[in-house]
C-alpha cells in the first residue's frame, strides 16, 4: 500500500456517512481527518429524539463489520420483522415478514444521534482517524494537486477531499458541481407518539392523497410501557403540514389515529413536532479531480421508504473500497480511475432509487378513479405474488449483486475473495 503517512484523506462533514467512510479509511492504515462543524456527539438518554433512521440489513452488516454496532447502546435500537403498507383510499395493502423474506429481523430504528456517537468512540480508537469537532471550514481551493482547506487560521492540506456536508454542501458548491434543490411539493413532519396497542415490532405506512405517513417503531420505555412508542414521518403538502404542526395536541392525535384507521388504537403526542421542506437533489457528479462527494452532499431522496442513510452508508463503503484498492496498487487514494469507478457504482442506483420514490410520491397522490383501482390492485397482486413480494423485499433489506465487502455477512466476505 502507498505510505498512508503521504497520503491525507480530509472529509469534511462528520455525520452518519462522513464518520463512517473515516472509520473504514482508517481502519485501512489511511490517515484521515474528519472536520465537523457539530459538537462532539454524545449517547443519547432520555426521551427519544425526533430524527430516527432505518437501517437495512446491508448498513447493519456495515457497522458491524466495522466494530461500530457493538457500540451502540441495544436498549435504544428497536429491530422490525414486518412491514405493513396500504392505500387509504381504498383496499390495496401489501405486507411483509422476516420469516418470508429468509431472515430474522427486516432492520433496526435508532436515532441519528446515537449512530453518530457510536460511530465518533469507535474512530477514537483508531490513530490513523482524527475526528475534529466544533470546526468551521471556511473555504477550500485546488492547489496543484492537492485541496486547501481553510479553517480559521489553520491551513490544512489534502490529497482526496470528501464532501459528506449535507445537502447544501458547501464542498459541492466550491467544486462548482451543479446540484440545485428540486421542490418535492412536500413537507415533512416529525413526531414521538404513544399508542394505546403495542406496535408489535412492525413498520407501517399508509399512502394518502396529500401523502405518506409512516409510523416506526421504537425502543420500549420505561414510562410509555413494552413496544408503545413510535417515531412518525407525515408528509405531505405544505398547508396540510403546517396546520398539522400548529394545531393542538388532541386535535393532532385525533387526525393521526384517524389516517392510520385506528392501527395501534389512541395515540398520544410524546414529543415536539417538527417539519422541514422535502427537497430533492442529485449532484452531476459525484467526483471531481481529487474529490468525491457522498451522501446527501451528492443525493436527496424523498424520505418516503426511509432509504436515505442506508443510500449514504454505501456511497461512504464503495468509495473506501475504492481508495483502498487504489492506494493498495500504489495508485495514491485519490487516483481518477478508483474514483470513476465509485461514481459507476453509486450514482445509478441511487438515481433508480430516487426516480422509484418520486414515483411512488405521484402515483399515490393521482384522484383519477381508474389509476386508484389500478394502484389498489396491483397492491393485491404483489402481496399475492411471492417472487415480486421477494424482489420488494430484498430491495428494502438493501441487498444487491454490487454490495461493497463491507456490507456483506463475514462468510459471504469471505468467499468472494
Amino acid at each position: 500500500m502507498t505510505d498512508s503517512n503521504e497520503q491525507h484523506i480530509i472529509i469534511v462533514g462528520g455525520g452518519m456517512t462522513g464518520g463512517l467512510l473515516g472509520v473504514l479509511l482508517a481502519e485501512a492504515g489511511l490517515r484521515v481527518t474528519v472536520l465537523d462543524g457539530a459538537p462532539v456527539p454524545a449517547m443519547p438518554s432520555g426521551a427519544a429524539q425526533l430524527r430516527v433512521s432505518t437501517l437495512t440489513e446491508a448498513s447493519h452488516w456495515l457497522l458491524r463489520n466495522t466494530g461500530v454496532w457493538g457500540l451502540l447502546d441495544a436498549s435504544r435500537v428497536q429491530p422490525y420483522n414486518a412491514m405493513q403498507v396500504w392505500d387509504q383510499d381504498g383496499t390495496g395493502e401489501v405486507t411483509f415478514t422476516a420469516e418470508e423474506a429468509g431472515t430474522d429481523t427486516l432492520g433496526w430504528l435508532l436515532e441519528n444521534g446515537h449512530l453518530t456517537a457510536a460511530l465518533y468512540r469507535r474512530a477514537e480508537t483508531l490513530d490513523c482517524l482524527d475526528w475534529q469537532c466544533g470546526i468551521s471550514v471556511d473555504s477550500v481551493r485546488r492547489e496543484g494537486e492537492q485541496w486547501q482547506v481553510q479553517c480559521g487560521d489553520r491551513q490544512l492540506m489534502a490529497d482526496l477531499l470528501v464532501g459528506a456536508d449535507g445537502a447544501r454542501s458547501r464542498v459541492r458548491e466550491w467544486a462548482g458541481i451543479s446540484g440545485g434543490p428540486r421542490d418535492s411539493g412536500h413537507h415533512a413532519l416529525v413526531a414521538t407518539i404513544a399508542t394505546a396497542r403495542p406496535h408489535g415490532g412492525c413498520a407501517r405506512q399508509v399512502f394518502m392523497e396529500s401523502g405518506p405517513l409512516a409510523l416506526l417503531p421504537l425502543y420500549s420505555d420505561v414510562q410509555q410501557g413494552e413496544q408503545r412508542q413510535c417515531s412518525i414521518v407525515w408528509s405531505g403538502w405544505p398547508e396540510r403540514i403546517n396546520d398539522l404542526k400548529q394545531c393542538d395536541p388532541e386535535r393532532f392525535a385525533m387526525e393521526l389515529q384517524a389516517a392510520v384507521a385506528d392501527a395501534l388504537g389512541e395515540v398520544t403526542l410524546i414529543s415536539e413536532r417538527a417539519v422541514f421542506p422535502i427537497q430533492e437533489r442529485h449532484a452531476s457528479s459525484y467526483v471531481a479531480p481529487f474529490l468525491a462527494l457522498v451522501g446527501d452532499a451528492a443525493h436527496v431522496i424523498h424520505p418516503l421508504a426511509g432509504q436515505g442513510v442506508n443510500l449514504g452508508l454505501l456511497d461512504a463503503a464503495v468509495l473506501a473500497e475504492e481508495v483502498i484498492r487504489a492506494c493498495e496498487a500504489g495508485l495514491g487514494c485519490a487516483d481518477v480511475q478508483a474514483l470513476a469507478r465509485y461514481q459507476r457504482r453509486r450514482r445509478g442506483e441511487n438515481l433508480v432509487m430516487q426516480n422509484a420514490m418520486r414515483g411512488f410520491q405521484q402515483l399515490f397522490e393521482q384522484r383519477a378513479l381508474p389509476l386508484r383501482w389500478l394502484r389498489n390492485t396491483g397492491m393485491k397482486l404483489v402481496n399475492q405474488a411471492g417472487p415480486v413480494k421477494g424482489f420488494f423485499a430484498n430491495r428494502a433489506l438493501g441487498r444487491s449483486a454490487d454490495l461493497p465487502v463491507s456490507a456483506r455477512p463475514p462468510s459471504t466476505a469471505r468467499n468472494s475473495g
